[in-house]
């Protein structure tokens, strides 16, 4: 497949002998991406890129997973990870697994996949990653692959950062599914505050306001209610509880 197009400035890729594999990162014109080191497996699975993004330190990677779950495979992405240690992450793939199978795949069978769910779960709980899309939409049932084998669809690709950087995220969608039998997942990631925009702080006045505090506390018993199934994922509960409590008080302002 050509990957180099005219938008493109970097290619970094792990190639896979067949067609069961191969995966890659695009770095586009423009996008000032120092990479200092980069980490791949042999079989063209997952690759991840570590250096300084707009001059922000973190790992930049894409994961392959396959339909059979290779445990090994998946204990030496998250070693490798581990291993970053406060390192902000963004990991994105296609996992062959979906989170929830209520919210997550179509029809009527919502038997998990084997494993599948756990894999996410096993990369995420200790890395501190969050869903971004589901963290956007949390009741929300959308789609990334269809297959026609089966006539089903599933959300099986994701986009998984840091706890650490989900404050930064502004918007996440699913495009359509047009080329190929997937979707891209998107993000738009506002790594630094443009010049001559400071950072937002809780007004004081607030904390004296009584209507506020009835507002804000009753927009905190609507999230608890509309998201008491991601009670159970403290750090994504969290940091999507905390944009979205900022975002009401924008609005109430």
């Amino acid at each position: 497949m050509k990957l180099r197009t005219w938008w493109v400035e970097t290619v970094y890729e792990n190639p896979a002998l067949g067609k069961k594999a191969g995966v890659a990162i695009l770095v586009r014109k423009g996008i000032n991406f120092q990479v200092k080191k980069q980490y791949q497996d042999k079989n063209g699975h997952y690759l991840i890129i570590c250096g300084n993004l707009e001059g922000v330190k973190l790992a930049l990677g894409t994961y392959y997973c396959p339909n059979t779950q290779d445990i090994k495979l998946n204990n030496q992405l998250r070693n490798t990870l581990l291993s970053f240690n406060d390192l902000p992450i963004i990991l994105g793939g296609d996992f062959n697994a979906v989170a929830d199978p209520n919210l997550d795949r179509s029809g009527t069978n919502k038997k998990g996949w084997g494993p599948g769910g756990k894999t996410l779960s096993y990369l995420c709980e200790p890395l501190g990653l969050i869903d971004v899309w589901r963290a956007f939409h949390p009741n929300e049932k959308d789609y990334s692959h269809l297959s026609r084998a089966h006539n089903t669809w599933s959300r099986i690709d994701y986009i998984l950062v840091s706890s650490t950087l989900f404050s930064k995220v502004q918007h996440a969608l699913l495009a359509p599914i047009v080329i190929s039998d997937h979707a891209w997942v998107e993000i738009i990631l506002q790594l630094r505050l443009p010049k001559n925009i400071g950072l937002w702080r809780f007004p004081r006045e607030l904390f004296e306001d009584q209507a506020y505090h009835t507002y804000i506390r009753e927009q905190w018993n609507n999230y608890q209610l509309d998201n008491s199934i991601h009670k159970l994922e403290p750090v994504l509960f969290w940091e999507t509880a905390k944009a979205v409590l900022r975002g009401c008080t924008i609005a109430y302002i």
